[in-house]
């Protein structure tokens, strides 16, 4: 059972990294614009063959040491997994190379976007301010029930279910997965709002990606609701952990069936401007989000300094929250 979990999730990584040449649509390979029909050419079909010979090898093998080494040297539990996240990234990143010279080059034309006003959020992005009030309320419960906290409780547990950090009955011990949680949720909203005004209008992705963040900004919320209630309601721990995965899952599907609309316009971005076909840097491009070519949803403009920002804000919220919960 010890073994179980990371078994599973290498497995689950592998698989995501087997299908990753089928996560863009099909006139992006690799992260090049190639033909329609690339795909199905002898070039396309090796293509796809060596990139997952690439990826299988290191999966198959790092299955087998989990089983074998995983009880005896923990490091392979996480070597694993992140042996086949680079074999396949860099097995990504030569493919791209290769199929440069298969390139399809963006319209010279660019389209320029006027209108009279911005356009307005969709009406779900106000949902995003629903997980705050969760927060608030489960704050709010919490204080109503403080005589009932213990005054020393696990929140923190091991691959074989048992505890291995307590918390007092303490403003921060309790109150400590909520500020987290806030803070996250705020940034969540914040960096919707600056997808759906920095990206192309034109971009149809744009409102699943909306959609997902607000799925993101509720998964955590019910995830560190249930964490601070804990050691009131006393809640399966598979059940705080797991709660808020189908809305994160429904929301992936979702945005994955939008991105491999046949009918979405072709990726205006110029090729080289791609590094690898994962990073985007384009200082002469206004947009702050553009498609993403190695997958689904958006990827930042490093071309554009509100890009660093923006990533930036994000270590330093997760080392706060680091600080708060230990």
């Amino acid at each position: 059972m010890i073994l179980a979990i990371p078994l599973i999730a290498h497995l689950l990584m592998s698989l995501l990294m087997f299908a990753f040449p089928h996560m863009t649509r099909r006139e992006i390979l690799f992260g090049v614009v190639v033909p329609a029909d690339f795909r199905s050419r002898p070039e396309g079909r090796r293509a796809i063959r060596e990139f997952r010979f690439a990826v299988t090898i290191p999966a198959i093998a790092g299955a087998v040491a989990i089983v074998l080494l995983g009880s005896r040297f923990l490091p392979v539990l996480l070597l694993a997994p992140i042996t086949t996240i680079v074999a396949g990234f860099t097995a990504f990143i030569f493919q791209n190379q290769t199929l440069k010279a298969f390139a399809v080059q963006p319209s010279p034309v660019r389209e320029l976007e006027l209108n009279a006003e911005p356009e307005r959020l969709p009406w779900f992005a106000w949902l995003g301010l629903v997980p705050l009030l969760m927060l608030l309320a489960t704050a709010w419960y919490l204080r109503a029930n403080w005589d009932s906290i213990p005054s020393r409780y696990p929140v923190h547990w091991g691959l074989d279910g048992n505890p291995n950090r307590w918390a007092d009955r303490s403003f921060r011990g309790v109150y400590a997965p909520l500020l987290f949680g806030t803070e996250l949720v705020v940034w969540f909203f914040g960096f919707a709002l600056a997808v759906w005004y920095g990206s192309r209008q034109s971009e149809p992705l744009r409102r699943p990606i909306v959609g997902f963040l607000v799925a993101a900004q509720w998964a955590l919320a019910l995830t560190l609701a249930g964490v601070a209630l804990g050691p009131v309601v006393h809640l399966p721990v598979a059940l705080v952990a797991v709660g808020g995965m189908p809305i994160m899952l429904l929301s992936i599907v979702y945005l994955i069936k939008k991105s491999r609309d046949p009918r979405a316009p072709v990726d205006p971005t110029p090729n080289e401007c791609w590094k690898g076909g994962m990073i985007y840097y384009n200082p002469n491009d206004a947009a702050l989000f553009v498609a993403r070519r190695d997958g689904v949803g958006f990827t930042s403009n490093m071309g554009n300094p509100w890009s660093w920002v923006m990533l930036g804000s994000l270590p330093l919220l997760i080392a706060i929250g680091f600080l708060l919960l230990h």
